[in-house]
């Protein structure tokens, strides 16, 4: 695949910097496409036949499709490389659960909403979940439609429709009132979902295409081009007894469509972890060595496989259990993959008062990495410290990185001091450093005249640190410089 520039794209705008697009230059917004940061819609006066080439030129080798509300999307693929540090991975791996249309209803709302609540917070950022999928378990097409009902009118949340039965889907394309995603096609119902899709009026819906063979899915995936049907999932099948096998077929799909400009395979990958969790309840897993009860063992191999198939290369997944001990460990590997390995994850450096700190409280100086910040942050909560925190610009970096780098040093600590005006709302001139800081003690007593006192290794460890030592160094502090408590 060729490599797009800057210069390719620039080459193809209008060059005359009016600035209606909101940028100072043709080139900086150039920049701008290129980074996929801005549409190309946004130039108001580059030509028709620019614009169509610009489209090609830009478009990521694996579409981007979607589906969803006016109120939540899921975006899927529109990735451009096969290895994050290449560039990044733009759109994380959307995570459904499942609803059977064979709960009653009250299961059905209340799952449903237990789906769209799930959250919790790392490093500042909501992990939350992505979809619902509600499967046609009951194979009955009137149950089918009243669990659509029911989760369109619970929850906001985006819908995949279940059923590999083309007539039921058609039926409940009928009452859903968003782009749902619909599972699935195989090679020998394709027809049949063609023709309900072309036939679709006022709606639209993406369409996974499933089979183990990929020269069966290419050959899908051309025939719904050829019909105008071009938001597709491409579903290779998931192998829990085997998950090599599906994870080959999800790196020979991405590699065909990024290597080797395969449009036919050009599609996000959808792979299904919720089959991990019940060939493990009925066959067992490895993971009943180490967790005795088969359901915790079977929601453990779930996750694990969805923590592999994240691994390779899936836009997609479906699961069944949303327990957070289970999904915890799936969406910190998902934020950890998706987050862009060019710019650096940084909080804004300042004060920051954690618990009511007056002026007798401790200072303690950090740096502003973001999962720094946060872990310090949350530990010192949860512990029920008291404190005045310094958090230094090192550029993102974490503390042994940035006394490594030289950015976690006394001129840097000075500035940040001035900055915030600590020694106005403090009556002593005292900072905790972190143990992987100690190196850095002498320069910035020299450069700020404050007393460094080294902490603690680990920021869980500093309540207790705090409450064995702070009253003896502060009055030890107090006492030399002539000052009372």
């Amino acid at each position: 695949m060729k490599k797009v520039n800057v210069m390719d794209i620039y080459k193809l705008l209008p060059k005359v910097n009016c600035k209606r697009c909101g940028y100072p230059s043709c080139m900086a917004f150039a920049t701008k496409l290129l980074e996929r940061e801005e549409s190309i819609d946004k130039c108001p006066v580059i030509k028709p036949e620019n614009k169509k080439k610009l489209l090609e030129l830009i478009s990521p080798p694996v579409k981007e499709v979607w589906f969803g509300n006016s109120t939540r999307r899921v975006l899927l693929g529109g990735e451009e490389v096969m290895y994050r540090y290449e560039k990044t991975f733009f759109n994380p791996t959307a995570i459904g659960i499942d609803i059977s249309d064979n709960l009653d209803e009250e299961e059905i709302k209340k799952r449903a909403k237990d789906i769209e609540k799930f959250e919790f917070e790392r490093t500042g950022e909501k992990l939350k979940l992505d979809f619902i999928v509600i499967r046609n378990a009951s194979g009955d097409v009137e149950k089918f439609k009243k669990a659509i009902e029911i989760v369109e009118n619970e929850t906001k949340m985006p819908i995949a429709l279940a059923s590999l039965n083309p007539k039921v889907i058609e039926e409940a394309l009928k009452v859903i009132n968003s782009k749902p995603l619909i599972y699935a096609a195989t090679k020998e119902t394709l027809n049949d979902f063609i023709k309900i899709l072309k036939n679709l009026k006022n709606k639209d819906a993406a369409l996974v295409l499933s089979s183990n063979n990929i020269k069966d899915l290419r050959n899908m995936a051309a025939k719904c081009l050829a019909n105008d049907i071009e938001d597709i999932v491409l579903e290779p099948h998931t192998y829990p007894e085997n998950i090599a096998e599906t994870l080959d077929y999800n790196v020979i799909i991405r590699r065909a469509a990024i290597e080797r400009s395969d449009k036919y395979l050009g599609f996000p990958i959808l792979n299904l972890p919720i089959k991990a969790y019940y060939y493990a309840l009925q066959y067992g897993c490895p993971m009943e060595k180490f967790i005795s009860k088969k359901e915790d063992a079977a929601k453990m191999f779930e996750a694990t496989i969805a923590a592999a198939l994240i691994n390779r290369y899936a836009d997609a997944l479906i699961l069944h259990n949303y327990d957070i001990w289970e999904l915890m460990p799936v969406l910190t590997l998902r934020q950890a993959i998706y987050t862009d390995p060019r710019k650096p994850q940084a909080v804004e450096p300042g004060l920051y008062p954690i618990g009511n700190p007056d002026e007798y409280s401790p200072v303690i100086l950090t740096t502003n990495f973001s999962l720094t910040f946060y872990t310090v942050t949350g530990d010192f909560e949860k512990d029920n410290v008291t404190c005045w925190l310094l958090v230094m610009d090192t550029g993102g970096k974490a503390v042994d990185v940035s006394v490594a780098g030289g950015q976690y040093n006394g001129e840097n600590a000075k500035k940040l001091i001035e900055e915030t005006g600590i020694a106005d709302k403090v009556k002593h001139r005292i900072i905790i450093l972190p143990a992987l800081a100690a190196s850095t003690r002498g320069d910035i007593e020299d450069k700020t005249g404050w007393t460094c006192v080294v902490g603690t290794r680990d920021s869980s460890q500093v309540g207790e640190f705090l409450r064995k030592n702070w009253d003896r160094i502060l009055n030890e502090w107090l006492e030399k410089h002539g000052e009372k408590s």
